[in-house]
């Protein structure tokens, strides 16, 4: 609808579609660029081109979707252009992970603590784990919506996003007072589950 409107040249609703996506999408693309300085460049720039281009809005059928991927094609492009490569972060071991937790399990007593561990072990992920994980946990996009916006397969964020949960548990398993890999009842996975997601 807002779309709509803005194709319609309503400034109202174009003020609108900023408020509600500036952040989010400024938060995605630091994920990319990794310089708050760009990443803030390559959001207004955005929102620039809809408003320029905004005649053409009409072919969209999705803005959310469509909001995202241009923030990730132009991040791809600003790498491009700084003879950067976009490449994937990886994790040499869960261990690395492990040895964040403990760096701290001195001092964890809030759940504050626990928040920034996670925040840490988050950042180590793979980039492509850490995006999905950010887009489902941070921006409260769907399954759907992360795959059409990093053309991949449903499948692959599921199998993401579970990678990532698990390596989450196992950082944090001293914490939560069990160990994943072991077997578990159900009322344990999901009180796992329930404080990986809610504990930010």
């Amino acid at each position: 609808m807002l779309f709509k409107e803005i194709q319609g040249g309503n400034t109202h609703a174009f003020d609108e579609l900023f408020l509600r996506y500036h952040d989010k999408l400024l938060a995605f693309a630091l994920q990319y660029v990794k310089q708050l300085e760009s990443a803030e460049e390559i959001t207004s720039e955005l929102f620039v081109k809809i408003w320029l281009k905004r005649a053409m809005l009409t072919n969209i059928l999705n803005p959310e979707i469509y909001l995202f991927i241009s923030i990730k094609n132009a991040c791809l492009n600003w790498l491009r252009s700084n003879h950067k490569k976009s490449r994937l972060v990886t994790v040499s071991s869960d261990e690395q992970s492990l040895d964040i937790v403990s760096a701290y399990q001195t001092t964890i007593a809030e759940e504050k603590e626990l928040s920034r561990i996670l925040d840490l072990i988050v950042a180590k992920l793979p980039e492509q784990r850490r995006l999905i994980f950010k887009l489902i946990k941070e921006q409260g996009l769907k399954r759907h919506e992360v795959a059409e916006i990093l053309g991949i397969s449903i499948r692959t964020v599921e199998n993401q996003l579970h990678k990532a949960i698990i390596t989450l548990a196992e950082a944090i398993s001293g914490y939560l007072g069990y160990d994943p890999r072991k077997k578990t009842s159900k009322t344990q996975k999901t009180f796992l589950i329930t404080s990986l997601f809610f504990l930010w």
